[in-house]
């Protein structure tokens, strides 16, 4: 859960925490409802901007994903506990 009072230093940044929470929760209702505030706070084009930057970001990681591209040496070593407790493993040698 992201600390929804932290001051992350840029403007909007409440909104912007709350919407790219609602987005990885994938609830509905929180999502449209931060997507409101977005509207509210910063404007339409800017919601379809931040919305946008979030798909694109989603859709690099399932690339990423789809062509095992290696997290390199410092993402390998920063998430290896978490990966460890998950269970996820990559194979070493993929077969094309």
């Amino acid at each position: 859960m992201l600390d929804d009072e932290r001051d992350i230093g840029v403007a909007n940044g409440k909104e912007l925490l709350a919407l790219s929470q609602a987005l990885v929760n994938g609830n509905p209702e929180s999502v449209s409802t931060a997507r409101a505030d977005i509207v509210r706070t910063m404007g339409t084009d800017a919601m379809v901007d931040v919305v946008g930057v979030a798909s694109n970001f989603e859709r690099m990681v399932r690339i990423a994903d789809a062509t095992g591209i290696e997290l390199g040496e410092s993402l390998a070593d920063f998430s290896a506990d978490i990966r460890a407790d998950l269970g996820v493993k990559r194979p070493t040698n993929w077969e094309i």
